[in-house]
């Protein structure tokens, strides 16, 4: 749970001093693999919070940069496990909306699209008790 922790503060850290959605390497193999485990609650988490989103509290961490080899079979199989839950996380995120920097509300489908990131490529999601969001994807 610490390492979790220390992870999302630094997804936040560089979330701060990026772009509206930075991709950045953050986190590790142990924090992606938990994200995607509790995809279902995390989605819960999202949801509660659909009213008031904004761009500049998604961050986007590619899977491939944080899995070591030797996490890859146990990734696998977490999403495996958790397909259906993904899928519902990946139905939600389909029709969340985001109000951009200049106040614009747009689909987040669109602004996933400015780092050439899909719906269909997110497999898991952390919600910080600040309300920051990290979408994991491959």
């Amino acid at each position: 749970m610490r390492n979790r922790l220390i992870a999302a503060a630094f997804v936040l850290v560089l979330g701060a001093l990026g772009s509206a959605v930075p991709c950045y390497a953050a986190g590790g193999s142990t924090e992606l693999i938990a994200a995607v485990k509790n995809v279902s609650t995390q989605s819960d988490k999202l949801r509660s919070m659909m009213s008031n989103l904004s761009a500049n509290q998604f961050h986007l961490v590619n899977a491939r940069s944080v899995l070591s080899d030797g996490d890859q079979a146990a990734f696998r199989a977490s999403i495996k496990k958790n397909a259906s839950d993904i899928s519902d996380l990946r139905d939600t995120l389909t029709h969340t909306t985001v109000t951009g920097d200049d106040g614009v509300v747009i689909p987040l489908r669109k602004l996933l699209m400015t780092k050439n990131v899909t719906i269909d490529q997110i497999v898991g999601v952390y919600v910080g008790s600040d309300g920051q969001i990290t979408l994991f994807y491959q």
